[in-house]
């Protein structure tokens, strides 16, 4: 189990934290892709929160993150069910910016003043609740606290540690998200929050057993629960046909007589898939 989730309580139980091991996950979402660091940590980060916010999910309950920047043109998503199955990409303008552009930004700079995020949970029996807030740190992981606060009224923080290697690899990444019981004192979140970043070079370091890690950070902890999470696409080559019928049939002739395959790259997971001469002249007939 490469990827999973522990879940704990805490301070008498009167806090859930929610600790999180992807790194081959975010490796497999993210490395493939060549885009810049900046656009690595966005993406990386959205599908984190995701992974964790999969922890409050019950029985078929499902969420989907849309982030949405300041140019509405630029967006990321993510969506995960409550098994822990989790998929993330940005769209095709944010994904095909120019990178003279797109490189020289900062995470801030992408968002913009003008970000929001909307929160799409699907609760089962047609039940679903939509949740938009603005994005004022501009960051992606305060601002998902900020969502918490105002949209469900629930006092959460979240950490999401990224290290990346001279090539701009993602090399390890793990999370965290914390949220109030009913009853707790408002202050403990604040206590947590300090303690958080007071130890990143605990959460940014190799670490041969991932559990130790709630039990350096806290004192009064209890590991209730442990799950694995798992980045899944779905795509496949039937279903890349209808971006094939929406090309212009003369390209499709060209394709066909000139011997020419083509290829399509999923922008989820990266996965390629080619379609013979053959193929494509079925697509004309």
């Amino acid at each position: 189990m490469n990827n999973y989730i522990l879940k704990t309580l805490s301070y008498n139980k009167q806090i859930r934290i929610f600790f999180m091991e992807n790194t081959d996950m975010i490796k497999e979402i993210c490395n493939h892709k060549n885009i810049s660091k900046t656009l690595k940590t966005a993406l990386g980060e959205t599908v984190s929160i995701a992974t964790l916010m999969s922890g409050t999910l019950k029985g078929n309950q499902r969420v989907s993150i849309k982030i949405n920047a300041t140019n509405r043109k630029y967006k990321i998503f993510a969506d995960v069910d409550s098994m822990g199955n989790i998929r993330g990409y940005i769209n095709d303008a944010l994904l095909n910016a120019p990178l003279d552009t797109i490189n020289n930004l900062y995470v801030e700079e992408l968002i913009g003043d003008k970000g929001c995020i909307q929160v799409l949970k699907d609760l089962g029996m047609h039940n679903i609740f939509t949740g938009i807030t603005d994005m004022p740190y501009r960051n992606i992981i305060d601002d998902f606290s900020y969502y918490f606060k105002q949209s469900e009224q629930i006092d959460t923080i979240f950490s999401v540690n990224m290290v990346y290697n001279e090539y701009n690899e993602i090399t390890l990444c793990r999370g965290i998200m914390a949220q109030l019981l009913p009853g707790a004192p408002i202050n403990l979140i604040d206590t947590i929050k300090e303690i958080i970043s007071e130890n990143q070079s605990i959460l940014s370091r190799e670490i041969e057993n991932f559990k130790e890690i709630p039990f350096l950070l806290f004192r009064d902890i209890e590991i209730v629960e442990q799950y694995p999470v798992q980045f899944i696409c779905g795509c496949s080559k039937e279903a890349f046909y209808p971006m094939l019928y929406s090309l212009n049939k003369e390209e499709l002739v060209d394709a066909y007589k000139n011997e020419k395959p083509m290829e399509i790259v999923c922008n989820v997971c990266g996965k390629k898939y080619s379609f013979s001469p053959q193929e494509i002249r079925n697509l004309t007939q």
